[in-house]
């Protein structure tokens, strides 16, 4: 793996900083349009089509939905330990399908009841033991359960109690939020140095401290409240290094796992596509997703690309109104398309095979890339209401 040098690090993060304090534009519909910093190189523009976005590619996107979760409900059927191995995944990765929906009814419905199924595959070996019997190594696996329980199931249902009882045995087991989660989380955000990995799993545990507010029968951990906003802060501060810094560029691993934990920081204010997200939240997040797009697009890796268009997506612009988001949600339908019409046979030239988890990956981020979305609003009570009071909304 090749390393940029410090000289180039330090005056890429002067360049940063700097052009951070620069109003960004929001949406722009075409290249010309747009900042310098932001415009493909001429070989990608080749590749581009510049016409305006289609009747015929929208519809082409709610079908690739359409047959995407149907896709991934099949597998679960079919293939029912990778509800095990994708544990919470195998519900959000149907679930998030309805989040800001402007699908169908009946396709939510669909997506709604194979999120249900999966989570009370879940549930169901944890049912037979006894609260008492919750270890702390429990508790990674049963928070996002009882997180779902209440999201998924109704108000009256039994199973609901019985896991988050389980979860705050756990809890107590663990002692402290530093035993919970298995991060000494103090330390790591005392400095910007911490792996790529550590940061993007204390991103998911923000997520779900953020969600449990919501339902006070979930023992809220000491300091879980103080969790998410101090690591904002932090990650103000965490360096994203663009592909231009690199020899190899977008195709540098070390980039790739960057653009991934970019992608995921965008999940905390937005609730995993629930939520508005603002520039003002973060100008740095904006600029590194927006300046290395057209990198990422002509490395050309389906998750990945789709992660940022979906991120796009998240900021109010659409395939109608910017040109990044048209750009990258034609080369999903393209790629999806030439794949014979099925996410999941996407390969990157490494592998020749993929497991449960990457299999339904393909599909779940493909899904989010072309999927137009309503906004929920924040308000007091939901997960965009906890996260706008220490995050305000940058116009009020």
């Amino acid at each position: 793996m090749r390393r940029m040098t410090s000289v180039t690090s330090i005056l890429l993060l002067l360049s940063s900083a700097s052009l951070a304090e620069t109003p960004q534009p929001l949406c722009v519909a075409t290249l010309d349009e747009m900042p310098k910093s932001w415009q493909p190189t001429d070989e990608v523009r080749g590749t581009l089509n510049p016409a305006p976005w289609s009747e015929a590619e929208a519809q082409d996107a709610v079908a690739s939905i359409d047959a995407g979760l149907h896709q991934m409900i099949d597998h679960y059927v079919k293939h029912p330990g990778a509800v095990e191995v994708l544990w919470e995944d195998s519900v959000g990765s149907v679930f998030e399908v309805t989040f800001s929906s402007v699908n169908k009814p009946e396709l939510d419905m669909a997506a709604r009841a194979a999120a249900q199924k999966n989570l009370s595959q879940l549930i169901e070996p944890f049912l037979k033991r006894e609260s008492k019997t919750a270890t702390c190594d429990d508790y990674e696996k049963l928070l996002p359960l009882a997180m779902y329980s209440h999201r998924l199931f109704a108000a009256d249902d039994a199973r609901t109690p019985a896991v988050v009882a389980l979860t705050n045995a756990a809890y107590q087991d663990c002692g402290s939020l530093k035993d919970a989660i298995g991060y000494d989380y103090p330390k790591m955000i005392a400095s910007n140095t911490s792996p790529v990995d550590d940061v993007f799993d204390l991103v998911i545990w923000s997520l779900l401290f953020t969600e449990i507010e919501l339902y006070p029968d979930i023992i809220m951990p000491e300091g879980a409240r103080e969790f998410t906003p101090a690591l904002w802060k932090y990650l103000e501060n965490y360096p994203l290094v663009g592909a231009t810094a690199y020899e190899d560029g977008a195709f540098e691993d070390a980039f790739i796992e960057t653009a991934y934990l970019a992608t995921h920081i965008a999940y905390i204010p937005t609730g995993n596509h629930r939520y508005p997200l603002y520039i003002e939240d973060s100008p740095k997040l904006y600029q590194f997703m927006r300046e290395n797009f057209y990198a990422i697009l002509q490395m050309g890796e389906l998750d990945l690309v789709a992660e940022v268009v979906d991120t796009f997506r998240q900021y109010g612009c659409n395939d109608e109104n910017d040109a990044q988001v048209r750009d990258g949600a034609r080369y999903l339908l393209n790629l999806y398309h030439s794949l014979g019409n099925d996410w999941s046979a996407y390969r990157e030239p490494e592998e020749t095979t993929v497991d449960d988890y990457d299999l339904i990956h393909k599909i779940w981020t493909g899904i989010s890339g072309v999927r137009i979305r309503e906004w929920e609003t924040p308000a007091p009570g939901n997960y965009g209401g906890v996260i706008r009071s220490w995050l305000p909304h940058p116009r009020q």
